[in-house]
């Protein structure tokens, strides 16, 4: 059945203007639902988690003015990672156990403490750092840093530390931090290192000189364990002998895993006439930049790498 739905008008004449208006009953219409806008707009809740950030203790290891500014470093590098929301104490706690320190977290509303410090090794700092949650008072993670130097601690050790300790996700770009050695000699092997490496365009590479913040995901090191020069005469002539042993590590910082190593023994020998020791050091020290760039190229390393992004 069919329905009509008919509208009548009237035309009504008035001042020499015709109009005309409708009669008979308008349609309801329905009102219109406001609660929906006076609801309270609810926030989301905030994913990031909070982590008071204890300072470096006094140390004899660690002049006072380089720990203040690896501590602002460190705040910052968490800050960036967004996904952390750092709080900082009044005072320097008094204790260091597990449950006095929890106790200072959750007092400062915190869902996790970070402490960390600074050891002296023969071959550079170590800075070693705990995360403790507030609520049980147990070690959510332990992470560690080895050989430092004190100029990079303020510099490059905050960005190497943080992706440890957030547990950063394995993907995205890769972003290869070259950690400066303590000698010169080694220094220059790292530089080398990171030419070789930046050369190869499969990833970036942080500046030796900490200018970079970018979020590192590894770290190269290179370890020179041996680099030693002598002299031994062989009939009527004076030669020169070097040797040199190191190894050079890849390691994922969320992890903490290696993922590439080589180490290589060298020797090398010249007429003492003809070359000087820095000559030979050179020599040794281009072969075994040489030599580690060549292994990690031909690895299964680099593919990992570029897949991972």
């Amino acid at each position: 059945m069919k329905h009509l739905v008919l509208s009548a008008f009237v035309v009504v004449v008035g001042s020499g203007v015709a109009r005309a208006e409708e009669v008979g009953p308008r349609p309801e219409v329905a009102p219109v639902d406001t609660s929906l806008r006076q609801l309270p707009m609810q926030p989301k809740p905030d994913p990031r988690v909070k982590v008071l950030v204890l300072p470096l203790p006094p140390s004899a290891s660690v002049d006072a003015g380089l720990a203040r500014t690896f501590d602002a470093r460190l705040l910052v590098a968490l800050e960036d990672t967004k996904r952390v929301v750092t709080v900082t104490a009044d005072e320097e706690p008094e204790c260091t156990t597990q449950r006095c320190l929890a106790d200072l977290g959750a007092s400062a509303g915190a869902a996790q403490v970070l402490s960390l410090t600074v050891v002296r090794e023969a071959e550079g700092l170590t800075v070693f750092g705990t995360l403790i949650d507030a609520k049980t008072a147990t070690v959510a993670r332990r992470v560690e840093l080895p050989r430092i130097t004190p100029a990079a601690l303020a510099r490059n050790a905050p960005l190497e530390l943080v992706p440890q300790l957030v547990a950063a996700p394995r993907t995205g770009p890769v972003v290869i931090g070259v950690s400066r050695p303590a000698t010169p000699e080694a220094q220059t092997a790292a530089l080398a290192i990171s030419d070789r490496l930046t050369a190869m365009r499969l990833f970036r590479v942080a500046s030796l000189d900490g200018s970079d913040r970018s979020a590192i995901t590894h770290r190269a090191e290179l370890v020179i364990s041996d680099l030693s020069f002598g002299e031994r005469r062989k009939a009527i002539c004076t030669w020169r002998e070097g040797s040199l042993s190191g190894t050079f590590n890849l390691v994922e910082l969320a992890t903490g895993k290696v993922v590439f190593t080589k180490t290589v023994s060298l020797f090398e020998e010249r007429r003492a006439h003809f070359t000087s020791q820095s000559e030979l050091a050179d020599l040794l020290l281009s072969t075994a930049v040489q030599e580690w760039m060549t292994a990690f190229e031909r690895s299964p390393v680099p593919g990992q790498l570029v897949r991972r992004r």
